[in-house]
């Protein structure tokens, strides 16, 4: 059975981050890149969020990170830190305005958004016409089959995430 289990004791700069990390690499890469930079802010002695730090940039190059990430990343510690950005804000706007916030990170879209709505905030009804792996799933399932994609999406709605996690799931 898949469940969404959302881990809302991670701080929000914790899922931002690593939200970024994940943008456009396999799950192997983004986590083997993850583990680097968790291992190398303990080795350092410092909390997550003081690793991401200018001074600590040729780190976290070495930890796998390119300048992009880096700069997208760095944008997010500061809206954390300037309180622009809350789990507490984040959970109570409606979802085109939670997205509008995410997307106004540089370096957030679409994506990005939608993986911290169903990953962080636990929301059951989220499609990402973005994601590369759930294009090609639904793809292969409406395949052979007189429903389209989109029409498969809209019939599985209020559950959409749920849908995402199976295909992700068939096809990790």
């Amino acid at each position: 059975m898949i469940s969404i289990n959302a881990d809302k004791t991670i701080h929000i700069f914790e899922c931002l981050a690593k939200t970024v990390v994940e943008q456009q690499l396999s799950y192997k890469a983004a986590k083997s890149i993850w583990g680097k930079v968790k291992i190398s802010s303990e080795e350092e002695g410092l909390k997550l969020i003081d690793y991401f730090d200018e001074k600590n940039k040729s780190s976290l190059r070495n930890d796998g990170l390119s300048q992009n990430k880096i700069k997208s990343i760095l944008g997010a510690k500061d809206a954390v830190n300037d309180g622009s950005i809350s789990l507490q804000k984040l959970e109570v706007l409606p979802y085109d305005d939670y997205k509008k916030s995410i997307k106004s990170l540089w370096g957030f879209g679409d994506w990005s958004a939608e993986m911290i709505a169903i990953f962080y905030l636990g929301k059951t009804n989220v499609w990402s016409n973005g994601d590369l792996m759930l294009k090609k799933g639904i793809d292969e399932i409406c395949e052979d089959s007189e429903i389209t994609p989109q029409e498969l999406v809209d019939l599985v709605d209020p559950f959409q995430s749920y849908l995402a996690l199976h295909i992700w799931r068939n096809k990790d």
